[in-house]
């Protein structure tokens, strides 16, 4: 799946969502380092390229960025998992999540206010 993340993929967009610049295989690979992420320059610069290949990375030269803020990509990989394990519906997620239990008054209401505002959202 394009926004799911290993590890060291996580720790490299997170790089790059903390700093919000452009930056190079090598400042990327300083970076690991310092982070105890000890690792190769050439294991970089490969996570890079797959990186930019899979579209969560944007390469311009020998610098690359993000393609997506932070929100935009948990936004996505949620959209990701809700298509393909759900069958696209928060229905069935949340059959999954609660296992087919009853839900509380309260936690339903909490729902029912923050579907409304969506929907209030969308008349603006």
């Amino acid at each position: 799946m394009k926004f799911s993340l290993t590890s060291m993929e996580h720790a490299i967009m997170m790089f790059f969502w903390e700093n919000k610049r452009w930056a190079s295989g090598a400042e990327l690979w300083e970076y690991l380092n310092r982070s105890g992420k000890n690792c190769k320059r050439q294991t970089v610069n490969t996570y890079l390229t797959r990186m930019a290949e899979k579209g969560i990375l944007t390469k311009n030269g020998t610098k690359y960025m993000y393609t997506y803020t932070e929100k935009q990509f948990e936004a996505e990989r949620a959209r990701e998992v809700l298509d393909n394990v759900y069958q696209g519906t928060l229905k069935n997620f949340f059959a999954a999540l609660t296992g087919g239990a009853r839900i509380t008054k309260e936690e339903k209401e909490e729902l029912k206010a923050y579907l409304d505002s969506l929907d209030d959202e969308s008349r603006q």
